[in-house]
């Protein structure tokens, strides 16, 4: 199909001379402004932009300024034109996104060469990151994958607390979400965030593949000696990830992984454990993990408890606010447990 190139300039000679040379080759539209540039690109995606630079109303530099702020338009390269008698800033055009100059008057095979090669170079760059993103869409499925059976692994072994590892999953996820709506903690929860966190939360528990059988699966309440060992499945989860960290060390996943493994039995006033961390240093994937974790443990039957009714265990997190917990997450829980309500019931039907 034959390529589109949009041509830009005030000067209506330069846009007959620009079209002689380029019809034979292209598709060639010929507007006047910026703002007839603007509004075109609203409804249609040329394969290059000349653009001249000094123009009436919206310059070149203002017009590539807000093509390129356009995700829809940015990857579209562009040419300035210049007069050999203009200075312009080639470093600050080169910045706002030029791929090249052409002066004028034009050389018709210069020009044609260097609409080319540019056409040429967006289409393998396009092909580059369609690649990329290929590869990184098998590398998360790859990494689904691997949580998931990992995941599987956790419940199979902890017959106790069997499905635990999916439910909090589904329970992080309620309450990520519903945390992104409240200003405070928009921030904190972009996009990538939320994916790593999410990723994570199934594996909060992976120490307990290192925890003995005759303690993970005991069918009564745990003695101290027991309960401190069993504590060590927090340090287990962290080592894990940490090992993976030292061969992949920027892996955005594994910090956050190993965050909550790590740290969502620390309490926000101290006293938890493994490291007695207070307030703000218990990371915040961690301090979200808290609530639901225990959300899961008082509202499922356990071989040495019967279950609490959803409000108990609302009560019993709202009375743990500030000591067990973070008030702030504490306070967003309860406004949205009306959610876990539901979201529990399901458990029941399935």
């Amino acid at each position: 199909m034959q390529k589109h190139v949009l041509v830009v300039d005030d000067n209506t000679t330069n846009l007959k001379l620009a079209e002689n040379a380029l019809r034979a080759h292209y598709k060639v539209t010929l507007l006047i402004s910026g703002e007839q540039a603007l509004k075109f690109l609203t409804k249609n995606r040329p394969d290059l932009i000349l653009l001249d630079i000094l123009m009436p109303g919206l310059d070149g530099f203002e017009t590539i300024r807000r093509i390129k702020s356009n995700p829809y338009t940015r990857d579209i390269p562009v040419i300035f034109l210049t007069a050999k008698t203009e200075s312009i800033d080639e470093v600050n055009a080169l910045n706002l996104g030029a791929a090249d100059f052409i002066t004028k008057p034009f050389v018709p095979e210069t020009m044609l060469r260097r609409i080319s090669l540019q056409i040429e170079l967006s289409l393998y760059r396009n092909q580059l990151e369609h690649m990329v993103k290929e590869q990184t869409h098998i590398v998360e499925k790859l990494q689904d994958v691997i949580v998931n059976s990992i995941t599987d692994l956790v419940d199979f072994r902890d017959k106790v607390t069997g499905g635990h590892a999916k439910r909090t999953a589904k329970y992080f996820d309620l309450f990520v979400k519903y945390l992104r709506r409240i200003p405070h903690y928009r921030d904190l929860l972009d996009d990538e965030t939320i994916e790593n966190m999410l990723r994570a939360a199934p594996l909060h528990d992976v120490g307990k593949i290192g925890i003995n059988d005759n303690v993970l699966n005991k069918d009564s309440g745990l003695n101290n000696n027991e309960f401190a060992y069993m504590q060590q499945h927090t340090i287990l989860g962290g080592m894990a990830f940490e090992n993976a960290l030292n061969q992949l060390p920027n892996n955005k996943f594994l910090h956050t992984a190993r965050e909550i493994a790590l740290c969502h039995h620390e309490r926000w006033s101290g006293g938890g454990y493994p490291n007695g961390l207070v307030g703000e240093q218990i990371p915040f994937s961690a301090r979200i993990m808290a609530i639901v974790d225990v959300y899961d443990a008082l509202t499922t039957k356990r071989s040495y408890k019967e279950p609490y009714s959803h409000d108990d265990a609302v009560r019993t997190i709202m009375q743990l606010r500030g000591s067990h917990f973070d008030p702030m997450l504490t306070d967003a829980f309860l406004q949205c447990s009306e959610a876990f309500r539901s979201l529990s019931q399901s458990f029941g039907e399935e």
